[in-house]
């Protein structure tokens, strides 16, 4: 939706908030609220700053009305409400909440909001800026601790921009309850959510492939790498994802797996391309998987490779931020959803699954 804003207007909209636009902006990611229910969510905090850049955009439309009227017109239709003022602050969030920063992919640092509200997880960070949750309040929807329900990290949200991905953290969770596995999750430490502001959203659709044989898995020579492409290279919106690769190799009794999304090209002036990475080793002695983990992969989009030749000499990646990891002895089944649901909405890791041996 961002794309078919106007940029003149929504710099005329933040230039008129002043600092309430910051505020508004960081409230939003607090409390976990997207443009859409920026007028039906009722958390205190939200409340107080929005009404707040209600007045001023009220008091802009008394002052300039011609102005005014004239960006409420330029807005699509979707977005003109009764209220005018309401329609461009909601039309300026969207603005910031579609655009996905590359400082994502930065480590925590223990000196941001959350870790300066709890510093009892500085010591449960890793070198991959992971929190160790096992033995910790973690839930689905977020991490309890203290007074405060700290959120998943941006990355970890479906579509990266949607409701937080709580199947596949939930998966986690309960395999590592189930299993005595060490789960570890990235927080979003932007985001700062108190406990009376924690809410859990359930979007029902399932996700899931058969899982793969046991006998196959622990032959040692069945290694190589598995492409499955889309036959319309990613281009439709339904299905945005031009291919899957699947590579499988073997080091002693040892294999390891490394699943990664090919993206379709991207559109011009984009500046970066993301895609979905999982790793996983399986000991084939003890017939059973021993550590998994998630990442996305940032590349520049300008030098994204265009073919599938290109892709195989695609590299880790410009930059990489891991998300999510668990290590401990787990069975093939509980991988197998683990994978699908990190690959949520690509239709090519249930092909794997359904085709492979």
């Amino acid at each position: 939706m961002s794309d078919d804003l106007n940029i003149s207007d929504m710099a005329a909209i933040r230039g008129r908030l002043g600092p309430l636009y910051d505020d508004l902006h960081q409230t939003m990611l607090d409390v976990d609220t997207a443009p859409l229910f920026l007028f039906s969510k009722g958390s205190p905090r939200l409340v107080e700053v929005r009404d707040k850049a209600v007045t001023v955009l009220d008091r802009w439309a008394v002052e300039e009305p011609n102005v005014v009227a004239s960006i409420y017109e330029r807005l699509m239709d979707v977005l003109q409400t009764p209220s005018v003022s309401e329609s461009l602050l909601e039309a300026v969030t969207w603005a910031a909440h579609s655009k996905l920063s590359i400082d994502l992919f930065d480590n925590p640092s223990p000196d941001s909001r959350v870790f300066a509200a709890a510093p009892n997880l500085i010591p449960l960070l890793d070198e991959s800026g992971l929190v160790t949750v096992t033995g910790l309040d973690a839930r689905p929807w977020g991490l309890h601790t203290g007074n405060y329900a700290f959120q998943y990290h941006q990355l970890l949200r479906r579509g990266f921009g949607s409701n937080i991905h709580y199947e596949l953290i939930g998966t986690v969770l309960r395999l590592a309850k189930q299993h005595d596995l060490i789960a570890r999750f990235a927080l979003d430490d932007r985001r700062l959510r108190y406990k009376e502001e924690y809410e859990e959203w359930e979007e029902r659709d399932f996700w899931y492939g058969r899982s793969l044989a046991g006998d196959d898995l622990d032959n040692l020579s069945a290694v190589g790498e598995t492409f499955h492409g889309d036959p319309d290279g990613g281009t439709s919106w339904l299905h945005p994802y031009a291919g899957l690769s699947v590579r499988w190799t073997a080091d002693g009794p040892l294999k390891g797996v490394e699943i990664e999304e090919f993206m379709p090209p991207p559109k011009p002036g984009a500046e970066w391309v993301f895609a979905r990475y999982l790793h996983a080793i399986r000991d084939t002695d003890r017939k059973a998987f021993i550590h998994c983990d998630g990442a996305v992969k940032a590349f520049a989009a300008a030098e994204y490779p265009l073919s599938q030749q290109g892709f195989r000499a695609r590299g880790k990646g410009d930059r990489y931020r891991k998300l999510f990891r668990i290590d401990g002895q787990f069975p093939t089944a509980v991988w197998s959803k683990l994978a699908c649901s990190w690959f949520r909405d690509n239709k090519l890791i249930l092909e794997y699954f359904e085709t492979a041996p």
